[in-house]
């Protein structure tokens, strides 16, 4: 069994080279909004005792002016007050940051920490995010009255490359707002998933290339145009399918529905161990609506039959359609009853780590101008710092059951632990490594 000294030092060998890189990234992209006259603490300093701060799981920048005294940030190394911190926050732009996410993603990729898991092929999921706001985010949050009273409402959608054992988060895409009293649907249409999608999806290629080639997608997400233009583009669509496409839904469920009574299931899982008891699945698919009714981009269908099984042996069984642009060949039966399971990851992992851990919408670090999408950035950058070690680096080994994720109240923990153990030294293991000269 490892100790927790063991632990904490492979923590630190892990976040070290990640905060060196990161803090190396800042200086080279973002530039320092504050004036230069009498700024007080560097820009990088204020950037790191954020990240810092989140990676201990602090609940106030309260607490991340207490950990930037212990380790030394600011000038002459006295610590950064709150106040300080949030002046940083509200001056930066909600795209600021997006850089260094997107280099410490590819850095990844490099170290071959993105390999896929279960599928052959890299493979993405975009999910929706609302947050209520008790101030407008500098612009872009959708004012809201109600019997509560006046609040904003924030729409981002967020990806995840859930093909990689870490998850890790890519991007968020700000949903612009619209006055909540706007009556022409034309105006309205504009603020949605779906139509937002394509600029997202844009913006990922640019920064991630052929990494985001495929994504799974939520049925609610996703319209035939949408489908057909992604398809025409060359990208792997693996999508829900429900009753808001109704004639499509009916032929897929009665196509399908006649393929489970007469045949055996294309792929199953096996009974496996879930909090309320035992779970399984099974599904069938079919190439038989290849072009169906002008669906010239769906190449076939599936049909996932979850099985639960409570303590006393009571089951409950849950149908979900899906369709897909890809052939058999480049999805497996097995992978593509894998994927629907991945598919979840950004919900499972992304979603709820930000807003049970991470305290995402119940206490903002900063409420002014923008500062609440510029720590959405910082969170992502953390998350996938955190979500490597818990399910890679630092697993806990326990009785019976081998090599399970850290619990994140625990990874905190040990994070806070080598932070202050290492306290003023670590500033200056931050630095640059030096570069030797070559020798002629």
């Amino acid at each position: 069994m490892k100790t927790v000294q063991q632990d904490i030092a492979r923590v630190e060998a892990f976040t070290d080279p990640k905060l060196r890189r990161a803090r190396q990234l800042v200086q080279a992209n973002v530039l320092d909004p504050r004036n230069a006259k009498g700024t007080q603490h560097s820009f990088d300093h204020n950037i790191l005792a954020l990240l810092c701060g989140l990676l201990t799981g602090r609940k106030a920048l309260r607490g991340v002016e207490a950990l930037a005294k212990e380790l030394g940030l600011g000038r002459r190394g006295k610590g950064i007050s709150d106040g300080a911190m949030t002046h940083v926050l509200a001056l930066m732009g909600e795209n600021d940051l997006d850089p260094v996410l997107a280099q410490s993603v590819r850095d990844m990729g490099r170290r071959g920490q993105l390999r896929p898991v279960g599928v052959a092929q890299h493979w993405a999921t975009v999910d929706g995010k609302y947050m209520t706001l008790q101030h407008d985010c500098g612009g872009l949050a959708q004012k809201i009255v109600d019997k509560h009273g006046v609040h904003w409402r924030l729409g981002v959608l967020r990806a995840v490359l859930i093909s990689a054992a870490g998850k890790p988060a890519l991007g968020q895409h700000v949903m612009p707002p619209v006055e909540s009293d706007e009556k022409d649907p034309e105006k309205r249409k504009h603020t949605g998933e779906t139509t937002n999608l394509p600029a997202f999806i844009a913006t990922l290629r640019k920064a991630y290339g052929d990494l985001v080639s495929n994504f799974t997608l939520d049925a609610g997400l996703w319209s035939k145009p949408l489908f057909l233009a992604m398809d025409q583009a060359g990208l792997g669509v693996f999508a829900g399918l429900k009753k808001n496409k109704p004639d499509l839904h009916a032929e897929v469920k009665r196509v399908l529905g006649q393929r489970r009574k007469k045949r055996s299931p294309d792929a199953q899982t096996p009974w496996e161990s879930c909090p309320d008891g035992k779970i399984r699945r099974r599904m069938w698919r079919t190439t038989e609506l290849d072009g169906w009714n002008g669906w010239t981009h769906l190449r076939q269908v599936l049909l996932v039959e979850q099985t639960t099984k409570d303590r006393d042996d009571k089951e409950m069984v849950e149908l979900r359609y899906f369709v897909t642009n890809v052939t058999t060949g480049y999805l497996s039966a097995r992978q593509a009853l894998a994927l629907v399971r991945l598919h979840w990851g950004i919900e499972n992992d992304c979603n709820w780590t930000f807003d049970m851990q991470f305290g995402e919408d119940a206490g903002a670090w900063c409420t002014q101008n923008k500062a609440t999408l510029v720590l959405g950035v910082l969170r992502m950058i953390a998350y996938n710092i955190l979500q490597w070690l818990r399910k890679v680096h630092v697993q806990v080994e326990r009785e019976r059951v081998a090599n399970t994720a850290r619990p994140w109240r625990e990874l905190f923990e040990l994070t806070y632990r080598y932070l202050v153990a290492a306290g003023r030294a670590l500033l200056p293991r931050l630095e640059p490594a030096p570069r030797t000269a070559a020798v002629t």
